[in-house]
């Protein structure tokens, strides 16, 4: 065995490892007492009957939960037919809001916030989020709530989607500590991102916690590898980044290029290549075990570039950053229109 190979079996088996004893915590708590009342909001059939599913027509806002608290939502599942509209992944948007805010906490087109860039579909085998083959979607990332709990899906197509089916479990609490921070998740684009400046995944104000990227790309117009690009993450206010990485795939966990797979909290659901204009990549990672701590603020960005040679690699980048922190948060710039958020190529 060659020594890469060595090496990546190693990593392989600590993230093995690591997911054994997150579960080994998980089933240990069931021995003891529930401070919750379990509860669910889904879809089902009112009358009794077996359509479980509501459609959604363009433009409209399908309120899928309203919810009092104090209160804690542990587990989302769902399902779409929507075969009339192209890239629906793309054109549905999904929308959070916490205790009564204006502003949205999480917002973004519900095939990104799973996992699943470009519009395109693709399984998901991450402990946080998954996708099986037959497009059950699920995500089990905490996100309490004091006083309520808004989520609305809209449907910027053309065209109806013609079933949306969900569940979303939760927990009636007597309360929740004071200090507790927020879910939040924030769509970005750049097509195409800028010569000589880092592409932007997370840019936020308060007190939190980074904890999650999906990152997707595809090429634009001259062939070759973006990847060698780092990861930089600035805490605090700080001038340059105390943490740098090595690579776009080292990253995301892999080596010596990316591939399509999956691991307990990292991977590639797409990978095209990187050689051809229009081919493309989605990788995500995430941080529940590592997470980022910060008290004033934090900027997590990626170079897509690394050299003189390859300062040209100004490819179509988009991302999913996902994050826990004090409300209120720093408003989302606007969210870029579904003709503005289908791929180029």
């Amino acid at each position: 065995m060659k020594f890469e190979q060595i090496i990546i079996v190693v990593i392989a088996l600590l993230l093995v490892q690591s997911a054994v004893w997150a579960e080994v915590s998980f089933f240990t708590n069931l021995e003891k007492p529930q401070d919750f009342t379990a509860q669910r909001l889904g879809s089902y059939d009112r009358s009794g009957g077996n359509d479980d599913w509501r459609s959604i027509e363009p433009n409209q806002e399908l309120l899928l939960a309203d919810i009092k608290g104090p209160g804690r939502i542990v587990h989302i599942w769902w399902t779409i037919a929507a075969e009339t509209i192209p890239l629906y992944n793309r054109a549905l948007v999904l929308r959070m809001y916490w205790d009564a805010e204006k502003q949205p906490s999480v917002e973004s087109p519900l095939g990104d916030f799973f996992c699943n860039g470009h519009g395109m579909f693709a399984t998901v085998g991450t402990l946080p989020i998954n996708i099986t083959e037959n497009a059950g979607r699920n995500c089990w990332l905490s996100m309490p709530f004091k006083k309520s709990a808004r989520i609305t899906l809209t449907n910027d197509a053309n065209k109806p989607v013609r079933m949306f089916f969900w569940n979303i479990d939760w927990q009636k609490l007597q309360s929740l500590p004071k200090e507790t921070r927020y879910f939040h998740a924030q769509y970005r684009q750049e097509f195409p991102t800028t010569a000589g400046k880092d592409y932007t995944i997370l840019d936020a104000n308060g007190q939190g916690h980074y904890v999650g990227v999906i990152l997707n790309v595809e090429k634009e117009a001259n062939p070759g590898w973006f990847g060698e690009g780092d990861e930089r993450i600035c805490v605090d206010g700080q001038s340059e980044p105390s943490i740098i990485g090595t690579g776009t795939e080292d990253y995301f966990l892999t080596a010596w290029g990316p591939h399509v797979y999956d691991s307990p909290w990292a991977g590639y659901s797409i990978m095209q290549g990187y050689k051809t204009i229009g081919e493309k990549s989605t990788a995500y990672r995430f941080h529940i075990l590592d997470p980022i701590p910060f008290t004033k603020a934090i900027r997590v960005s990626i170079e897509h570039a690394w050299d003189q040679q390859n300062n040209n690699f100004c490819d179509n980048y988009s991302s999913v950053a996902y994050w826990y922190q004090t409300e209120p948060h720093q408003p989302f710039a606007p969210l870029p229109t579904f003709d503005q958020r289908r791929p180029r190529h």
